[in-house]
């Protein structure tokens, strides 16, 4: 077998063989050369033969190369051997050639590889018909001279073809073994088995039946198809086995035939019983099954081939129905094909990151794109500028879609089973899990241990090159925060579960990915920000505090659930700015504001700390918890934020034209009253303990935060308070306050007088 890497640029009159250069050996087989040009690079991955070098040639996928600087020059390697220097597989000096891990792996793994292609390019020609060229399949029975092929695939396909024209032979062969068996001999029974008569009829209680004797055909049809068999289970080929044998387990033929020997042994016992040309073809092809060096008569016609001329195509198509299944096909066609042209690799829908909820307006959209590029020399996959803002760009189209579904905008169809992606109470973004997913093989330096070339790693690896596309880096449930996360898997993990067409294990590992996608996009979240549950305090009325401080709780707080009596506050770590590097310059000062909001918050709700997004969200069920439902009764808040004020025409001056006002409050029961009942404050009264002296106004709003809460320019009663109340009331219109008294609420003594006290309305008449 000769070996070819997509992509790489072959010398066309490098000499493969004596009297064989690139240009012969493809010759026939490519469509054609610039003849303008000294290098070839070859478009295909596949199997197909070649008539000028007499030989199957295979082209690899471009995955398996690596990048290595070498002289100043950025130069391809395949696990440090030169392209050019593997093109002979059947060289005896090729392990020599590799620098990198075991070399003698080398050939066996390139062989198992070439089976894994041409298994995915075949289950990709079933399912589709785009770029690939026809196939025809190769015909292993010959009177050909014997060729040397050592390489599993090629008596793979020997011994499929073989069956395949041979139904006939084997149900000769069967029928011919198994005639007359179980039927009863009489002589013998009658002379050696015990007889009761029974109505005057003789009864035998124990027939002597013909007895089966080891047939030395049938034990080999019986390997034949044990062979067939393990095929069938680890590679994923089809074969008809329409003969009922007790075939060897696919474990026993595995450990004892293949890998201890067992198979050549046994057959080198049984092949002086053969005469037959079939049954002496059988043989040769289960000896070179299970001796690869064994050579067998095959004859390949020119027009052989199995190419596909778009791998990266079927590398999408691999990732898609592994990971999204069939759940593509089903989202609104304006999902997966934009309308501004964007065509989107992979989406679905699952659990949000929040939550885990199986309501359809609860759930959210996974976007995914997956990227077909060889590896760096450091095992990294270096994604392009092009396609990162291209993610975005999905995920913007798709936000916006959901919008018009739910706003009924016109012209946009209604579709039912969506999630809901904007929270009408917060105004805040779910989430949306946009990431990339690349594969490659792993080299020896960056495979986990005991997995080196491993086919059967299915680990899913992530990237630390994280994105962040943002306007404000404190607002994770803003529409236009949008993080991207790599992941990385195992290309020969992708080809083997693809090729094999095993659905139940495609449906568990899209189950176990799945899982890991959520878990590992929530790990990267927890690295970012601190997530809080609000819950409501009884009689506070927490909808319109949402609704009157919009402007500082948007993008940071979300409500989950649709009917849920909770919100998730999330708030950037200061130390989020060394993850991975991914805000550059940020602004730190609204990062800053984070534990006054949070104490601002604590006046209205009960505030939790979740340790970290897992699996599911538990809300604690706790006493005292209000509705974040809005409030249709007309009851007004009756408390009364009494503030002592000497000549309050002069002070009056700094805040009456604001309407704002922050209140000192000391370390004193008085200034715990006030922050008690802050939720019932309705009005703020300006006084002088006297009947005359009084101003009273209707407060808007009003929170308890610390100094550096309060804004530049707000008028402080005095810059020596621990908390302040921050109080905004309507100062065009001041309340009639003859009836008011504000002596009936009096300290214990002097020395405790206080300058601000909460009192009832009612208390003062």
């Amino acid at each position: 077998m000769l070996l070819f890497i997509e992509g790489y640029p072959y010398k066309l009159d490098y000499e493969i063989r004596e009297g064989l250069t690139v240009e012969d050996a493809l010759g026939g087989v490519v469509s054609f050369f610039n003849k303008k040009e000294e290098y070839y690079r070859p478009e295909y991955v596949g199997y197909c033969y070649s008539k000028a070098a007499e030989d199957m040639i295979f082209f690899l996928p471009k995955v398996v190369l690596t990048g290595e600087l070498k002289e100043d020059k950025t130069t391809d390697t395949i696990f440090g051997a030169e392209p050019t220097k593997i093109i002979d597989f059947e060289a005896k000096d090729l392990e020599k050639n590799f620098k990198e891990g075991e070399r003698n792996k080398y050939r066996d793994f390139l062989s198992e590889l070439s089976i894994w292609i041409y298994r995915t390019i075949s289950v990709y020609k079933k399912d589709y018909n785009e770029n690939i060229l026809e196939p025809r399949e190769i015909q292993s029975k010959s009177t050909g001279r014997k060729i040397k092929h050592n390489t599993l695939l090629d008596v793979i396909i020997a011994l499929r073809e073989f069956n395949r024209h041979n139904q006939d032979y084997f149900t000769f062969i069967a029928r011919n073994m198994h005639r007359g068996f179980n039927k009863i001999q009489w002589t013998k029974t009658i002379n050696k088995s015990q007889v009761i008569i029974t109505n005057g009829v003789p009864v035998y209680i124990n027939p002597v039946n013909k007895k089966k004797v080891v047939n030395f055909d049938e034990e080999l049809l019986v390997i034949y198809f044990s062979i067939l068999n393990y095929i069938c289970k680890v590679h994923g080929f089809s074969f008809d086995i329409n003969i009922n044998y007790d075939l060897i387990p696919t474990k026993v033929l595995k450990s004892k035939y293949i890998d201890k020997g067992f198979g050549t042994h046994r057959l080198r016992q049984i092949k002086y019983k053969y005469f037959s040309d079939k049954a002496l073809r059988i043989w040769d092809l289960c000896y070179a099954f299970f001796d690869r060096e064994h050579k067998i008569t095959m004859k390949v016609p020119e027009d052989d081939f199995l190419l596909a001329k778009d791998f990266e195509r079927i590398f999408e198509v691999m990732i898609d129905k592994l990971v999204g299944g069939n759940e593509k096909e089903n989202l609104p066609s304006d999902l997966t094909d934009q309308k501004d042209g964007k065509l989107v690799d992979h989406m679905y829908i699952d659990k949000g990151l929040l939550i885990k909820s199986d309501l359809a307006k609860e759930l959210t959209y996974y976007i995914g794109d997956s990227k077909y590029y060889k590896r760096e020399k450091s095992g990294n996959v270096k994604l392009g500028e092009t396609s990162i803002y291209k993610q975005y760009t999905y995920a913007r189209n798709v936000i916006q879609w959901n919008m018009n579904l739910f706003l009924e905008v016109p012209g946009a169809k209604k579709i039912d089973g969506q999630p809901q992606l904007r929270d009408d109470l917060t105004e805040g973004y779910n989430p949306i899990p946009n990431f990339f997913i690349s594969a490659h093989i792993p080299d020896k330096e960056h495979s986990k241990e005991n997995k080196f070339l491993s086919f059967d790693d299915d680990t899913l690896n992530k990237e630390e090159n994280i994105q962040l596309n943002r306007q404000f880096e404190n607002r994770l449930f803003d529409r236009d925060t949008l993080l991207l996360c790599h992941y990385d898997v195992n290309f020969l993990f992708i080809v083997s579960l693809y090729g094999r067409n095993n659905k139940k294990r495609q449906e568990e590992w899209r189950e176990v990915v799945r899982k890991k996608f959520r878990e590992s996009i929530q790990e990267t979240l927890n690295k970012l920000y601190n997530f809080y549950v609000l819950q409501p305090q009884a009689g506070m009325n927490c909808y319109s505090y949402i609704k009157e401080n919009f402007h500082k709780l948007n993008g940071k707080i979300y409500r989950p659930q649709k009917d849920g009596n909770y919100l998730i506050l999330a708030l950037m770590k200061k130390e989020a700015n060394d993850v991975a590097k991914i805000f550059g310059k940020h602004t730190s000062d609204e990062i800053e504001k984070n534990d006054v909001l949070k104490q601002n918050l604590e006046s209205y709700f009960h505030v939790s700390e979740i340790t970290e997004l897992k699996e599911d969200l538990v809300i604690e069920d706790i006493p005292n918890v209000g509705t974040l439902e809005k409030d249709t009764t007309t009851h007004k808040k009756t408390g009364v934020l009494m503030v002592m004020m000497e000549n309050y025409n002069n002070k009056s001056e700094k805040f009456l034209p604001s309407g704002s006002i922050a209140v000192a409050l000391k370390d004193t029961p008085e200034s715990k009253e006030i922050i008690d009942n802050i939720h019932n404050i309705g009005y703020i009264l300006f006084h002088i303990r006297k009947d005359e002296g009084k101003h009273l106004f209707i407060v808007e709003k009003n929170s308890i935060v610390d100094i550096d809460g309060i804004e530049k320019g707000i008028y402080k009663t005095t810059n020596k308070g621990t908390k302040y109340a921050l109080v905004s009331f309507n100062h065009e219109f001041e309340l009639l306050s003859d009836s008011l008294h504000p002596q009936k609420k009096k300290n214990k003594n002097k020395s405790t007088r206080y300058d601000a006290q909460y009192a009832i309305l009612n208390e003062l008449k």
